[in-house]
Parts: C-alpha cells; sequence; structure tokens
C-alpha cells in the first residue's frame, strides 16, 4: 500500500489553513472578549495557540510521513523539492519532532493552572511576573529533548538505512537518496548479521517515553483533582458567573485533553513501542501522519465554542451573513448580563 503524495499534501495545506484560521480568531477572541477573571490563563492561551500555528507551519514545510516497520520506527521527509542543503531539511524535520516535545508539557501546565484556580490558596501568584516566564520555558525546554534526540540519536546511518529502503520505496515511492528521516532502529545486525539492542537507542527510547509519561500523569493527577474541586465549586456559594467560567473551562480543557490523547499520545506511543516488542504495525502507521497533522488544527475549537464568551463573539463574527439574531444567542447574552450583574 503506497500513500498519495498528493493526499498528503492536501492534508498538510487543509490542517495549516484551518489551524491558522482557528487559532488566530481564538487568540482575537481572547484578547478582546475574555471575562477580567481569567487573569493569566489568558497568556496562556495565547501562546497554546501561537505554538499550534508554528506546529502546523513547520509540519507543512516538513510534509513528513511516520511509519513502522519490523524493529523501527521513523519520520522521513522528501528532498525531492527541497531547495536547500540536506542539512538544512535534517534540521528541519528534527525541530518538527521537537515540536512533538512541546505539546504534552504545554496542556500540563494548563491543567496545573487550572487546578491552581480552583484550589483558592493564592498559588495562582506563581503564574504572575517573572514566574510565567519559567512556566513558557518548561514546553521549550521539552521540546529541545526531543530536537536532541532526533538530531543526535535517530540521524541517518547505514544500517538503519537498508534496513528502511524497500519499505520507504514500497510505501512512500521514495528512494533514500531523495529523503532525510529521524529514526529508532532497535536491533540493528552486528557483525554477524544477528539482530542486537541497540542500548543507545533504547535508552533514548526511555527518555522519550519519561517525556510522555510524566506531563500525561501530571495531566490525570491535577484533572482527577480540579474534579473534585468543581464539584464543591458548584455546591457552595460563589456566584453563578464564577461557577459558570470555571465550570466552562473545566469543560474545555477535558475536551482539549482528550483530543491529544487520541490525535497524539496514543498514536505516538504505539508507534514508538510497538518496534521494540517486535510489533509490526505496518500499514496502521499512516493514521499516525494524518492524526500528528490534524492535532493544531482542532485544537483551538473546544475552549473556542465551550466557554460562552468566546462562543457568542465567534458568533458574531458572521452576523454579517445573518438577517436575524439567532434565538439561542439572544438567550445567552441575557444569561450573560444576569450573571454579570451578581458577581
Amino acid at each position: 500500500m503506497k500513500i498519495s503524495n498528493e493526499l498528503n499534501l492536501l492534508l498538510q495545506c487543509s490542517s495549516l489553513f484551518f489551524a491558522i484560521l482557528f487559532n488566530s480568531i481564538l487568540i482575537y477572541l481572547i484578547i478582546t472578549k475574555s471575562p477580567k477573571k481569567m487573569g493569566n490563563y489568558k497568556a496562556l492561551m495565547i501562546y497554546f495557540s501561537t505554538f499550534s500555528m508554528l506546529f502546523a507551519v513547520i509540519d507543512m514545510i516538513v510534509r513528513p510521513f511516520i511509519h513502522s516497520h519490523g524493529n523501527c520506527f521513523f519520520m522521513i521527509m522528501s528532498t525531492k523539492d527541497w531547495p536547500f542543503s540536506e542539512d538544512s531539511a535534517q534540521i528541519a524535520i528534527s525541530v518538527l519532532c521537537g515540536c512533538g516535545g512541546v505539546t504534552p508539557f504545554l496542556i500540563a501546565i494548563h491543567f496545573i493552572y487550572r487546578f491552581f484556580a480552583l484550589e483558592r490558596k493564592g498559588r495562582l501568584r506563581y503564574f504572575s511576573g517573572k514566574y510565567l516566564i519559567f512556566w513558557f520555558i518548561i514546553p521549550v525546554l521539552g521540546g529541545v529533548n526531543w530536537f536532541h534526540l532526533s538530531w543526535f540519536y535517530y540521524r541517518r546511518n547505514e544500517k538503519t538505512t537498508e534496513y528502511i529502503r524497500q519499505t520507504v520505496l514500497d510505501n512512500f515511492g521514495l528512494h533514500m537518496n531523495e529523503t532525510v528521516y529521524s529514526a529508532a532502529f532497535f536491533y540493528p545486525p552486528d557483525g554477524q548479521g544477528i539482530p542486537q539492542l541497540d542500548w543507545s537507542i533504547f535508552i533514548s527510547y526511555i527518555i522519550l517515553s519519561i517525556s510522555m509519561a510524566l506531563p500525561f500523569s501530571i495531566m490525570i493527577i491535577a484533572g482527577v483533582m480540579s474534579h473534585s474541586k468543581i464539584k464543591k465549586l458548584l455546591e457552595h456559594g460563589e456566584c453563578d458567573y464564577t461557577k459558570r467560567l470555571q465550570l466552562q473551562l473545566y469543560k474545555a480543557l477535558v475536551v482539549q485533553t482528550f483530543l491529544p490523547v487520541f490525535l497524539f499520545f496514543l498514536p505516538l506511543g504505539a508507534l514508538f513501542t510497538a518496534p521494540l516488542f517486535h510489533v509490526d504495525i505496518g500499514s496502521w502507521s499512516y493514521v499516525t501522519t494524518y492524526l500528528y497533522a490534524l492535532y493544531p488544527a482542532v485544537d483551538p475549537l473546544p475552549i473556542m465554542f465551550i466557554v460562552q464568551e468566546y462562543r457568542l463573539a465567534f458568533y458574531e463574527l458572521f452576523d454579517c451573513f445573518r438577517c436575524t439574531v439567532p434565538a439561542a444567542k439572544v438567550e445567552d447574552n441575557s444569561t450573560m448580563y444576569r450573571e454579570s450583574e451578581a458577581v
């Protein structure tokens, strides 16, 4: 089975278009329509949306194919139409890998902020001033880690090139001399042709796994504790406006978690792990290519449509195409007015 280059290009172009469109709209809504109670959470959301657009741009530049074959997983880039040097192409694919390392830490930091906001113990001060810069740096370090693994551990080498040569030709119609790649070959043959575990690749896999497991664990723990805080908030004497805003932000965050779990963590986790245990997922790994590209485009949608202020403002952007204001919109505006009066 061969992945169509035309289909892959269509996917990348569509993802880039919608990622730029939706994230730009969301940034506009965050800046102009955010409730005052959101505080520095606005900065985190803008940071996330800006990164999502950057992610989509780099993904379009690289236009990668992600695949698993036997004891090897890899991300490969065609250099047929690449106008620059091979080294610059290798840098581009490693930067895209680095983007993958940024995402899980961004999500985890969102969960930490939401828990601190619900906890009401004054810990949100750690998300202001110089502390906010610290939170911004953490995802960058996660990205540097993945870039480092791609650049130093997963670069082109003779054994890996020969091992994936035929599958790259069969599946993508590419010859190895017109590609660059980032690949982990777990069991390369020794001098006698006997497969042996490459310990440097195994160690890099452990580092990769920790960099995904740590933020994922933070999300789960903070999410469970936040759910408990939300229940108490709804049961006790907070104003309706505060309850509604906190609940909506929490719902948006939960949905924004399911998206990366199913579009990012699970497919990449399966791709990384299967070759280590001699599981050849073959053509199923095609899905990873598409999900990896789709994620930046769909990530802004939950908060755009779950948070009432953003949802109504989004509808207003298209009011010029309507003859009348939707009833749901009128009702929501009335609700917002009553709740703001109650604060």
